[in-house]
């Protein structure tokens, strides 16, 4: 096949060394003007700073498939020798991977700023980005933009797609940290922390001729509290410079709804501040919140107008203002490598909404090692870039559900990473939710970035901690933490079943249907087919827990399945309810019935419920012809209304939307899962269907979505894309034993424990 684009070494040892980048014999792009990448360095008290551009190596090797670039600068404004390395890799022909590395061993701590441009030869077509397919310069990916996924690029004269793409935050040690969590709920995070890890060339710079898409690691900008005048009423004024942006910082209280306006001089509104939940009412107890404001486009006096006409009192008001000169944060430790990776492709197609979000998902999967079909490639590149760094300062890794869904949640993470290989992820994400386990002995649901979170409910993060547990020694044989375990495998049966027969009458039915709490003890059946799995990983992990008692757990669940009148025999999902004509039960059937059947196969081999009883319920669900199962839906047809309906706190969503008959690919893969194991025939091709649907059924989306929609209208389907926990579909493909463990690259084997 012919190769789309490579690279080749040009310069000599005078002037140093730098990549081309290669399409039918001419160039395509270059570097940094001609070199390899640049460099903002500060050291330990941010008293020097040094800026280094356009760095070309002292020699450069050709190696088997690639290049490596390398040579070593002095710098003296810290004393201090700094080694680089730039290694070229043709990873396919249509995918090249850059790896930077830098090393010093002179002084204490270094915080640097890396900025790798790519940079067209001849001027491009046009400018694309994730979520704009002809984009208009500026910020393409972080905080300063709205793309959910990193990925910048440009269209060739002659037609070529050209796109940078990031490794993950991780590995890169970036994040979206656009908001952050309050006790109330959420606000905007004052500190701009990675504004613009990809950008394209602005306007100017284009009829400037200063072509370019930009990867930026490591840069943040700077923020001080300065002095306003309290004007009364709720004005706040302050002097504001052209460029710079600002935040105001409060505590409020009250019952109304208000609102933050940006003002100008004369007092005319310029914009109102965003806020998640902006002053959702009837607060009785000081809260906090931050708005923040664009760049100001003139300097001049502004205020901050808080609408405290309904009631609203505001107190321990501060503002900031952030520069807009970048200041860098990744720390580069005396001794240690700093490894930062970019990833370049080439694809011969129109930069369609369709086409840059498909190939930018599939080409950074490949980049990256990663073997399989199309979805399991998005599946994989999504996740990756679901993987941050905590916050600045704190080198942890966060795994979130999305860009918007901005924290770490425990179930969202047990999905993700038990379809991934990667083991150091498995072992510290929950070391980290076992360390917030409080002294009733209950995890937490949320880790998140600069705020503390304390949610303890009767949910099913507990039984998701032992089965976690198991399931990590069982696949990477990583110890389990068994004075966590025993106090897990304590606090289940000592709440949950107190009177000891193995049976679970619970107020919701501990899933991801956490939108369905009643206000009295019931029978839902994810409940007790949740605790009968429990049990078991809690037995595997060294509990004494008797067979027996495992046993009445489990015929507990298996009595969920019954013959239920004309509705027929199913797994019934809350056979307490009163939602009948006559305020009898409604017949209910829902995705998360089957997923402790599905945890049972899955980990045990061990099926609690009979073939007949999971088909039977299987059969009971519409399917779409796209293969789209609702995730909740009444066995006889009917549907529910916003009067009679199980959700509790007044939720209500049109049939086929979120939680009331979407379909979920995590949660329907999962059923038909079970349905495969217990020998359904139709399972396959509704797989193949569903599968297929996530890539097709919206057509410019061929991304992972928390759900599809089944209200007929494709784009009625979730507005959160790139969504992480639909990663357990490569586990379902390799239990089944259509994929290999080592197609993920982060692949490693099993440790043998003693």
């Amino acid at each position: 096949m012919e190769t789309m684009i490579s690279f080749r070494a040009s310069g000599n040892a005078s002037s140093g060394f730098y990549t081309e980048i290669m399409h039918d014999g001419k160039t395509l792009a270059r570097h940094n003007n001609s070199g390899e990448l640049s460099l903002l360095l500060e050291n330990g008290d941010r008293a020097d700073r040094e800026e280094i551009h356009c760095w070309r190596a002292e020699e450069a090797v050709e190696t088997e498939g690639g290049l490596l670039l390398r040579g070593k600068m002095r710098l003296n404004r810290f004393s201090a020798d700094l080694g680089v390395t730039v290694h070229y890799e043709q990873v396919t022909d249509r995918v090249i991977k850059k790896t930077v590395r830098l090393h010093q061993n002179d002084i204490p701590r270094l915080y640097v700023a890396m900025r790798n441009s790519l940079e067209p030869a001849r001027t491009p077509r046009s400018y694309w980005s994730f979520d704009h397919n002809e984009h208009h310069g500026g910020p393409a990916y972080g905080i300063l933009a709205e793309d959910v996924y990193p990925a910048a690029g440009f269209v060739s004269e002659d037609g070529l797609m050209v796109g940078l793409l990031t490794d993950s935050g991780w590995s890169n040690k970036w994040s979206r940290l656009a908001w952050r969590r309050t006790s109330r709920g959420n606000t905007a995070a004052i500190q701009v922390t990675d504004p613009a890890i990809l950008r394209t060339a602005t306007l100017q710079e284009r009829a400037e001729g200063r072509h370019h898409v930009t990867l930026a690691l490591g840069e943040s900008y700077g923020h001080a509290r300065i002095p306003y005048e309290n004007g009364g009423n709720g004005r706040y004024a302050f002097l504001g410079r052209r460029g710079y942006r600002y935040a105001i910082a409060m505590e409020w209280r009250g019952q109304g709804v208000g609102t933050v306006v940006l003002c100008d001089c004369d007092g005319n509104s310029l914009s109102k501040l965003d806020d998640d939940n902006l002053f959702a009412g009837g607060r009785e107890n000081w809260q906090s919140y931050v708005g923040r404001t664009g760049e100001l486009h003139e300097d001049g006096h502004y205020s901050f107008f808080v609408d405290e006409s309904s009631g609203l009192d505001s107190r321990e008001v501060r503002i900031f203002e952030s520069a807009p000169e970048t200041v860098p944060w990744h720390e580069l430790r005396q001794g240690e490598d700093m490894v930062r990776t970019a990833f370049i492709f080439a694809e011969q197609c129109d930069a369609t909404p369709r086409d840059v979000r498909l190939h930018s998902q599939l080409k950074l999967a490949e980049g990256l090692g990663f073997q399989g079909s199309d979805l399991e490639k998005v599946l994989y590149a999504d996740f990756k870039m679901l993987t941050w760094v905590t916050e600045p300062g704190v080198d942890e890794p966060l795994v979130v559900p999305s860009t918007f869904y901005f924290e770490m949640y425990f179930r969202d993470v047990f999905w993700m990473l038990n379809g991934s290989k990667d083991a150091f992820l498995n072992e510290n994400i929950l070391r980290r939710i076992g360390e917030t386990m409080n002294e009733r002995h209950e995890v937490d649901n949320i880790i998140t970035g600069y705020h503390g979170s304390i949610e303890h409910t009767d949910n099913e993060m507990s039984y998701i901690y032992l089965i976690w547990s198991y399931l990590n020694q069982k696949r990477f044989g990583i110890a389990p933490d068994m004075e966590k375990v025993k106090q897990s495998f304590d606090l289940i049966t000592g709440k949950f079943d107190p009177d000891g027969d193995g049976v679970i009458v619970t107020n919701n039915p501990q899933s991801a249907m956490d939108i369905m709490w009643q206000n009295h003890k019931c029978r839902f059946a994810s409940s007790q087919g949740y605790y009968a799995v429990a049990l078991m990983a809690a037995q595997k992990l060294g509990i004494p827990v008797a067979d027996a008692y495992i046993q009445s757990a489990v015929e507990a669940y298996r009595g969920y399945y019954a013959e239920y009148g004309s509705d027929g025999k199913f797994v019934h999902n809350f056979p307490d309810n009163q939602l009948g004509k006559h305020g009898e039960a409604a017949g209910i059937i829902a995705n998360i019935d089957l997923e402790p059947e599905f945890l049972s196969a899955y980990l045990f081999d061990r099926p609690m419920l009979d073939s007949q009883m999971v088909i039977d319920t299987l059969e009971k669900y519409p399917v779409s012809p796209e293969g789209l199962m609702p995730n909740l839906c009444k066995v006889d047809g009917t549907r529910f209304t916003k009067d009679v309906n199980p959700f509790n706190g007044g939720h209500f969503w049109p049939y086929g939307i979120y939680a009331n008959g979407a379909s979920w690919l995590r949660k329907q893969y999962i059923v038909l899962a079970a349905g495969k194991y217990h020998g359904w025939t139709k399972a396959d091709e509704i797989m193949n269907k569903r599968c297929e649907a996530e890539l097709n059924f919206d057509a410019d989306q061929p991304l992972s979505r928390e759900y599809l929609s089944l209200t007929g209208d494709p784009k009625q389907s979730a507005p959160h894309r790139v969504f992480g926990w639909n990663l357990i579909v490569l586990s379902i493909h390799e239990w089944f034993g259509s994929r290999k463990p080592d197609w993920d690259p982060d692949f490693s084997p099993r440790k043998e424990t003693a």
